[in-house]
């Protein structure tokens, strides 16, 4: 499915505040173009409008400023577009962004239609930033594809450390989405549990709705006497295990789940367990140094808060313009290697780096715990 050439052309001037001559050049700005890849409507669309929402304020900045590139003021472009959260859409909408002439692309959101998307765009060589977490998509592209957060692989390796080392759980069960998704992220937790000495006591799949955990299942897990469930699966899947706790009458259990079950929603929910935890890829800007200005800033601009991680798309797009300021070019070879050369100047997570494979050098993971309907830092940590 193409997306209509007049819609997307229609979105092709947003964040180009400052593309005239400035009074004094010989010559123009020259142009940053930077493709923003999201759902903006859909399920995926709260988390797809944030980052755009990032992006976009950064370009703002930039384009106030006196960046330059080999002594030419530089300018930011950002393209969007909305693939509502579909495969196909997400394809078609990145052969048209391409087609515009952008310098780098941000987005998808979900691995999925990352997954689809990596080979179109490493097929031109741009760079590709990403806040999907498979941890099997970098190697989809050509060394073009840059993560902005920790994958799934550091993930799994970040619950199971704070199962075992912080919780000192000893009989785990663990609860996983049947899909890549899941089983990617169970074989982590499985090969860093056992670096510890301990195995999951049982291991059970679900399905990719609300369908509830059979009575025996958790029947099992009581009779195992389990204390801490590690919980691979999202959102629809964990209220289903938390209405069959609720029903078995068992409240002395931890959960412990990933970042896709870490909202407002869940938060809200009554806990009637001895505690729900949830990791999380990407961290909430309040929690770094510099994050204050930042929300200051968007909170000014658009009138809310973040809801998820606009400060990556952020910080994305200072990197990719101090990327184009260093390496004085916007080729996209030269941005890819200079992106991997240097500490880019970005604001909130001032230790972006990328390493030779495109991941971040500091993958930084947080552990957070409901307390009074909100998500509570627990810990931050690199290196699990």
């Amino acid at each position: 499915m193409k997306t209509p050439r007049s819609r997307l052309l229609a979105l092709t001037t947003l964040a180009m505040l400052s593309t005239l001559p400035l009074a004094g050049c010989d010559h123009g700005p020259r142009k940053l173009s930077i493709g923003v890849l999201v759902a903006q409507t859909g399920n995926s669309g709260p988390r797809g409008k944030d980052l755009l929402n990032g992006a976009t304020l950064a370009a703002e900045e930039i384009n106030s400023s006196d960046l330059t590139i080999d002594g030419t003021p530089l300018r930011v472009e950002i393209k969007a577009t909305d693939d509502k959260g579909e495969v196909e859409a997400a394809i078609a909408q990145a052969h048209d962004l391409i087609e515009t002439g952008i310098d780098a692309m941000i987005g998808p959101v979900n691995s999925n239609q990352a997954a689809a998307v990596i080979p179109v765009v490493a097929a031109k060589g741009l760079p590709q930033m990403i806040t999907a977490t498979s941890a099997s998509l970098l190697a989809l592209g050509h060394g073009n594809v840059l993560r902005l957060l920790a994958n799934d692989d550091q993930q799994g390796r970040a619950i199971a450390s704070f199962a075992a080392e912080t919780l000192h759980a000893q009989r785990i069960a663990i609860v996983m989405e049947r899909s890549d998704y899941g089983r990617g992220l169970d074989a982590s937790v499985v090969a860093t549990l056992a670096k510890r000495g301990v195995a999951p006591l049982i291991t059970t799949e679900v399905d990719d709705n609300k369908a509830p955990l059979a009575p025996e299942t958790i029947a099992k897990f009581q009779a195992d006497k389990v204390d801490t469930i590690v919980f691979l699966a999202r959102e629809p899947q964990l209220v289903a295990l938390m209405e069959a706790l609720g029903k078995a009458g068992w409240t002395d259990v931890a959960v412990v789940g990933t970042n896709v079950i870490r909202n407002k929603s869940v938060a809200h929910r009554p806990v009637a367990i001895r505690a729900l935890y949830a990791t999380a890829t990407a961290i909430d800007a309040k929690e770094f140094p510099q994050g204050k200005e930042f929300l200051e800033h968007f909170q000014k601009r658009f009138g809310s808060d973040p809801v998820w991680g606009a400060q990556y798309a952020y910080d994305a797009v200072y990197a990719l313009a101090d990327a184009a300021h260093q390496g004085r070019s916007l080729a996209a070879s030269d941005l890819v290697d200079t992106l991997k050369r240097i500490e880019p100047g970005t604001k909130v997570n001032q230790q972006m780096r990328f390493a030779a494979n495109g991941e971040q050098v500091y993958p930084a993971i947080g552990v957070y715990k409901v307390e009074r309907e909100a998500w509570a830092m627990q810990m931050m940590s690199a290196t699990w």
